[in-house]
């Protein structure tokens, strides 16, 4: 298995792991889009479809997908920030939401791995629909490591 390193700097590259990621399991089944990384951040999305959707007659997007979507973000920072894998658990999320993702909007996350200690991880990051001055949820995680 490939451990995902860009060819130039030797470091995890979040574009590569998504291109894989995408085509089995979770990610898959939500339809996760890479779109941006940083030194300590990333950038995801989950184009609207009709099967995450939990109110049909409204077409507002479930917040499982929502949650599912903010924890692969966070984590993938992580792994961004240290610059490839550590086995680490999601160890808290909260998630505040400000409103629904509605009918027909991409949900764009945005992640930051901004404190690395021995054993845990800390990120925050924001959902929004394509304006960030209209968030859906802000997010604060810890993660622990395993190993």
């Amino acid at each position: 298995m490939s451990d995902f390193r860009d060819g130039v700097s030797g470091t995890f590259n979040p574009e590569t792991f998504f291109a894989m990621a995408r085509e089995v399991g979770h990610g898959r089944a939500l339809g996760l889009e890479y779109r941006d990384h940083g030194d300590n951040w990333v950038e995801l999305a989950l184009p609207w479809r009709p099967e995450l959707v939990s109110l049909p007659e409204e077409g507002i997007i479930a917040t499982g997908a929502i949650v599912s979507l903010i924890d692969t973000c966070s984590g993938t920072s992580i792994w961004t920030a240290l610059g490839g894998f550590r086995a680490a658990v999601t160890l808290d999320l909260r998630l505040d939401y400000l409103r629904p993702a509605s009918r027909g909007e991409t949900v764009i996350a945005r992640c930051e791995c901004y404190k690395i200690t021995r054993k845990v991880a800390f990120v925050r990051g924001v959902a929004h629909g394509g304006d960030e001055t209209k968030p859906i949820a802000h997010s604060a995680a810890t993660f622990v490591s395993v190993d």
